[in-house]
């Protein structure tokens, strides 16, 4: 027997004995339902005993017995399970054992019996067989599910939570954590929609998390035997349970509040009413401690959701004035607002993600601007990067060396996003501009009592031209000033949306890198200093021309070793030549010794050979992503090929551990949880790679070739012709490089062929132009040493004729 049939056997049987026993004690009336549960399940109890001969012996849980369901009287004995303190993990009951094939079970493996026809001697009604037909169980099989999917959100909690305390100590980035909480967000999303789909009658439209969550409430309160309508109307309801915790009851009546409140289209900010509201019928339950951090998270999410809106509408202005100018990517929990004050939908994932940020918001604590401040720090590092001059007609024009053409519209893109959404974000501005205009709201946070004598009057005097009381009920007149009918006030701090949602710091911190890698790798493909002066610092490491390291740029050959050298480091003179020139497409025997003074007479083109040149290339994770925060590709594609990548990395891993060739085998699907958990492990790995300064690289090897080719000509009387074309691109370098490095070729087979003739001797490595390449380099790397040290101990050194690159 398949050890992946048993496995999915023990999992149904588990996975249903729980949830059976749940709704049995719900005191449900659909008593055939149950028991319909409990057949299947036996059912399968006693396949699984009549197969145990056939369970493979290596694996390691075939022994252990299945608990029995026990009698529903004695389950009404056992005290009510929890769901706070104890939520059963569905995504760990699907973990799997790690096997080389999936379970494949084809027609040909499965023994079916064959219809028999009937005898001469027997009537055809005796061996007709009996039809069977599948019952299906609507309400029960529902609820299973529902009861499941939040079980699975708590899960994904924790593991946000945890994620998020990584961030709070430092041992995750805030891109990793913020990448990682969209992805957990949207694969709720989709799981909801998977929901819905299987009854869209019922749980379709736009309130979507009433229509979920009401199934199971319904049951939770049969289960503690109370009518659960009633319970809806009564003060009972205003008390904070556990199960409200389990299906995120209290986050969820903080948003209906607000979005009741949006759909009125009042200009920020909005009158939103507190919870404490709720209370007038028991003022006595606002001194309850879970009702007091209750009314601490509506304060934080009305002010949050009040800033939003006004972000809204400032953006659609903004948008108005420069329809060119690119938005950067939205993280989910803002699609997901937006949703919520502009479309009305009021879906599960939308409670979901605002319970999510309120567990940041609580592990942060009184760091929660970090985010912020680490997003804002980037932006200042890449718009220093960039250093563009505005011109007087709106255009940019960078200070160093120029990007192509071609390239222009991004650039520009990038340096809008940095000046106007992350270093100058124009909001807090307006935000103060909008509330200098509004100053008489300030009213609307008093209780009538404290308003001016003559706006109670006129307010009175109103009320009572239609007919409406201006004086409460005696009996609830005490209520009225335990409770207060004041809104919640608006944040003001002018900067709250901006440090109060670190998903979105981290969103717009990623697109900001990979932008920036994007316009890096542009502009090092354009004028290909960096593959030359690779090129040279490796022949004067591997010749010990140069003993110093540079991180820098070993790190960019580990990276695009591929795109740089062909795959392969080369290690000796001829290597150094024919790598060089195979990835310009350059064929060798252009250079044989033969052919020499020719080649001084007419040197070769790039051109003619290879348009472009090597060309490095962003890394596998930045460009999947990128189609998602380009708004290429939805999240769902990006997360299929992410998922794909990862395992694929990780195959190749083990088959290199394993000295074996990689055996193409089917991959296996993995739960929801494992996904989160390799994305949260992948991310890390390809941040730095991510945030390589390729510009800042670029303009140094291009110094570096300008000093190296001033250099040779000063000293070895060797004039290199240069061959800028009308791009701004210096191809003579490239080719300046492929000389020096045949020269360092041939004077190692002169050396060669003379310690041949004498029989001994010692080779000297290298050439008297590689020579100068490798000093230059070395002036450079001691110039980053002092400069290091003068910022590390504060002080400064004059004298030093170095220039500092």
């Amino acid at each position: 027997m398949p050890d992946g049939v048993l496995r999915l056997a023990r999992r149904a049987i588990h996975a249903r004995q729980r949830c059976s026993d749940w709704f049995r004690t719900t005191g449900s009336k659909d008593q055939a339902s149950t028991e319909r549960h409990a057949h299947f399940i036996a059912v399968l109890e006693q396949a699984i005993a009549i197969l145990k001969p056939c369970y493979s012996n290596d694996l390691p849980d075939h022994d252990q017995p299945i608990e029995p369901i026990e009698d529903g009287s004695k389950q009404g004995q056992k005290s009510p399970q929890t769901f706070s303190d104890d939520l059963s993990n569905r995504f760990h009951m699907l973990k799997v054992h790690d096997t080389d094939n999936d379970v494949d079970l084809t027609a040909t493996e499965v023994h079916a019996p064959v219809k028999q026809p009937p005898t001469k001697s027997q009537p055809k009604s005796q061996v007709e067989c009996e039809v069977w037909e599948l019952v299906e169980e609507f309400s029960t099989d529902i609820a299973f599910v529902i009861f499941f999917f939040f079980e699975d959100l708590h899960r994904i909690q924790d593991f946000l939570k945890e994620t998020w305390k990584k961030y709070k100590d430092g041992t995750l980035d805030l891109s990793t954590c913020a990448m990682t909480t969209n992805l957990a967000l949207d694969l709720v999303r989709r799981a909801e929609e998977d929901i819905i789909g299987q009854t869209p009658v019922l749980l379709g439209g736009q309130r979507s998390y009433e229509a979920i969550s009401i199934l199971i409430f319904y049951s939770e309160s049969f289960k503690n035997g109370q009518d659960p309508t009633k319970l809806l109307e009564s003060d009972e309801s205003l008390k904070i349970t556990p199960f409200d915790e389990f299906i995120h009851l209290s986050t969820a009546r903080i948003l209906i509040k607000f979005q009741q409140m949006s759909a009125l289209k009042i200009a920020y900010p909005q009158p939103v009413p507190s919870v404490r509201m709720s209370y007038l019928s028991r003022p006595d339950l606002l001194d309850l401690p879970q009702v007091k951090k209750w009314e601490e998270k509506d304060e934080f999410l009305s002010q949050l959701l009040m800033d939003m809106s006004l972000d809204d509408t400032v953006s659609k202005a903004m948008k108005e004035i420069n329809k060119d100018r690119k938005v950067p990517a939205v993280d989910e929990l803002t699609k997901g607002f937006y949703k919520l004050r502009r479309e009305g939908e009021f879906s599960t994932w939308i409670v979901f993600a605002a319970r999510v940020l309120l567990d940041i918001r609580d592990i942060m604590g009184e760091d929660g601007s970090r985010g912020h401040q680490e997003q804002a720090a980037a932006g200042r590092a890449a718009f220093k990067t960039l250093d563009m001059t505005v011109e007087g007609n709106g255009g940019l024009t960078p200070k160093g060396l120029p990007w192509k053409g071609k390239d222009g519209a991004h650039v520009m893109s990038l340096w809008c996003m940095l000046q106007y959404y992350s270093i100058h974000d124009s909001f807090p501005m307006m935000k103060q501009k909008w509330l200098a205009k509004k100053a008489h709201v300030v009213y609307s946070y008093q209780s009538f009592d404290q308003l001016p004598v003559e706006w109670q009057e006129e307010v009175k005097s109103r009320c009572q031209s239609k007919g409406i009381e201006t004086q409460p009920p005696p009996e609830m007149a005490d209520n009225l000033q335990q409770v207060g009918l004041r809104p919640t006030k608006h944040a003001t701090d002018p900067n709250f949306l901006a440090t109060s949602n670190p998903i979105a710091s981290g969103t717009l911190m990623f697109n900001i890198h990979l932008d920036m890698e994007h316009a890096g790798t542009a502009l090092a493909n354009h004028h290909q200093p960096i593959f030359a002066i690779a090129h040279f610092y490796n022949a004067a490491r591997q010749t010990k021309s140069l003993t110093s390291s540079w991180p820098a740029m070993e790190q960019i050959v580990q990276l695009q070793i591929t795109e740089l050298f062909a795959g392969q480091l080369p290690e000796t003179p001829k290597d150094f030549q024919s790598r060089h020139a195979l990835r310009l497409g350059i064929s060798a025997q252009q250079f044989a010794r033969n052919q020499r003074s020719s080649m001084s007479k007419k040197p070769p083109t790039l051109k003619a050979h290879h348009k472009d040149g090597p060309q490095m290339s962003n890394t596998a994770t930045s460009t999947i992503l990128s189609e998602h925060i380009n708004n290429q590709s939805p999240l769902a594609r990006c997360i299929y090929k992410l998922e794909s990548l990862i395992q694929n990395t990780k195959d190749l891993e083990s088959s290199k551990k394993l000295d074996q060739k990689r055996i193409s085998t089917k991959s296996r699907q993995i739960t929801p949880l494992d996904l989160l958990s390799q994305v949260r492990d992948w991310l890390p790995t390809t941040v730095p790679p991510i945030t390589i300064d390729y510009i800042a690289l670029t303009r140094t090897c291009s110094t570096l070739l300008q000093k190296t080719h001033s250099a040779i000509k000063r000293e070895l009387r060797v004039d290199h012709p240069l061959m800028r074309d009308g791009d701004s691109s210096e191809a003579g370098y490239i080719i300046m490089a492929l000389q020096i490095l045949l020269e360092v070729q041939e004077m190692d087979l002169v050396q060669e062929e003379i310690l041949k003739s004498r029989g001994s001797g010692r080779k000297k490595e290298g050439s008297p132009q590689l020579d100068v390449c490798a000093r230059v380099i070395r002036e450079h790397l001691c110039g980053m040493a002092l400069r290091d040290m003068v910022e590390e101990r504060g002080f400064v050194v004059t004298g030093f004729g170095t220039p500092w690159i």
